[in-house]
């Protein structure tokens, strides 16, 4: 009896039928999760607990899967810290004017010739002020598809692609992103090092995008038709606030320096948020117990209340609460939550062999460049595919693919930038994923509709696909460990 006990627990690979359930089982859980509206983390911890049952089927006890699991977790603290600066940072920000003050002036900046440009740069500023794509589609993006639905002849499923273009281009290139900061976090780089390498794809095909935005407003001759009645009220709003003055912009022109100098991400985000509440109080006016509360609960706009006289919250707007209500460590929570179970996950995916049987077969067939980009470009689609989000597909592809690439000379920021430009590009165009659903709901137009006039998205898949070829903009092992 004890012999058979032993053999039973020798520790084995998982098979590939065992490794398949796993992706079908994530797959079905997210699929009826998300038609519920479930809670992610939640739907990921009962992804986790089948996954271990798995590890328990080839002979791996819990503590073997948790010390294993432990150690992934423990070697991403650095950049999960980042998560709660950039919680403090989105709070204080929004404290001390600095967001607010380049929405404020971004909104006005609208031409109807210029209406696709508008809206791709400003939906660009505010994803990338505020880290998040999602927020930037539900205020620019609103504003934008508001206005241009009031313009004549104006191609609305173009306005809403230079959307979600726009916003995905500032996402990528926000320190605040989460998608960022996870890219970063798989493949162990650098924040700012990764934003810089991954600029040389998304800077060009943006480019590309905004020429072509360009030139499809000037043949509009529609006639500008003026900011609509519910954004008037959103800058007299922000005017009712805020005090407009460059000193707001301090804390931006810090996170700058610290992103070109190298400093380290945490420690620059908290210096820059501090620096803001600092603002908030002595030049906004508002209260420092409430600069205090921003950095764990966000900013409110009731904290006005007290530093304007007659200002008055509810007065204000459903756009301006959407817009300025945000922040804090404890919005982050979430996040931080479903990225350490996500890690869990992949570890536990990984020590058990599930990844290599799914994909072993693909990174055999690796051999060049542009193989490795094309595999890597594959295994982040089909991973974004079967988990809904790109949260799961860039922790994983950041653990399968990152040794390949040392392998082959090539620097892990090549592996950080291809996972952008796949994974995060690529959710909004699939339907049934998070942001496939929420995309088209706030701008009113379907996937099907805006995703012809993504001219960004496309470009930076070919980009992408001719530096592997040529070797131009792939950076090479030898220069990160000489630059280490």
């Amino acid at each position: 009896m004890k012999n058979k006990e032993k053999k039973r627990r020798e520790k084995r690979k998982a098979t590939l039928l065992e490794a398949i359930s796993a992706v079908f089982v994530l797959m079905g859980i997210f699929f009826f999760g998300s038609l519920a509206d479930l809670s992610a983390p939640a739907l990921m911890g009962i992804a986790m607990c089948y996954v271990v049952w798995i590890g328990w089927r080839c002979g791996y006890t819990w503590k073997d899967l948790e010390e294993f699991s432990a150690e992934k977790v423990k070697a991403a603290a650095p950049a999960n810290s980042v998560l709660i600066a950039v919680g403090f940072l989105l709070g204080a920000w929004m404290f001390s004017g600095t967001i607010p003050m380049f929405i404020y002036y971004g909104v006005q900046l609208v031409s109807a010739k210029w209406i696709l440009v508008s809206a791709f740069i400003l939906c660009a500023i505010f994803s990338i002020c505020t880290g998040t794509s999602w927020g930037s589609a539900a205020t620019a993006g609103i504003t934008m598809m508001s206005i241009a639905m009031a313009m004549p002849e104006t191609n609305i499923a173009a306005v809403a692609a230079a959307c979600y273009t726009g916003a995905i281009f500032g996402d990528k290139l926000s320190p605040l992103s989460d998608t960022t900061i996870l890219a970063a976090l798989a493949t162990k780089n650098d924040i700012f090092d990764h934003i810089k390498h991954m600029s040389k794809t998304v800077v060009p095909a943006a480019a590309i995008g905004l020429i072509i935005y360009g030139v499809m407003g000037v043949r509009n001759h529609a006639a500008d038709a003026g900011l609509p009645e519910n954004t008037m009220k959103l800058l007299e709003s922000l005017d009712a606030v805020y005090h407009w003055n460059v000193i707001v912009l301090i804390p931006m022109v810090i996170l700058i320096y610290g992103c070109i100098t190298k400093k380290p991400s945490t420690v620059i985000m908290m210096l820059s948020a501090v620096v803001a509440v600092l603002i908030g109080v002595f030049y906004q006016g508002f209260s420092l117990e409430d600069g205090v509360s921003t950095l764990y609960n966000g900013f409110n706009l009731e904290m006005a209340e007290g530093a304007r006289d007659g200002f008055i919250a509810a007065d204000a707007g459903d756009d301006a609460m959407k817009l300025l209500n945000r922040g804090g460590l404890a919005s982050m929570m979430k996040s931080f939550i479903t990225v350490y179970i996500c890690l869990y996950f992949a570890a536990i995916m990984e020590q058990i062999g599930a990844i290599e049987a799914l994909l072993g077969k693909l990174l055999l067939s690796v051999k060049t460049r542009f193989s490795l980009i094309l595999v890597t470009s594959i295994s982040c689609v089909l991973l974004v595919a079967i988990g809904g989000s790109s949260t799961l597909a860039l922790l994983l592809t950041g653990e399968m693919y990152a040794e390949k690439y040392k392998e082959m000379g090539l620097s892990t920021l090549n592996l950080s930038r291809t996972m952008e430009d796949f994974c995060t590009g690529m959710a909004g165009f699939i339907p049934w994923s998070a942001s496939g659903i929420y995309y088209p709901s706030v701008l009113g137009v379907s996937i099907a509709q805006y995703f012809p006039y993504c001219f960004m998205s496309y470009s930076v898949w070919v980009l992408a696909y001719v530096y592997s070829i040529t070797g131009i903009c792939m950076k090479p092992l030898e220069t990160e460990e000489q630059n280490a």
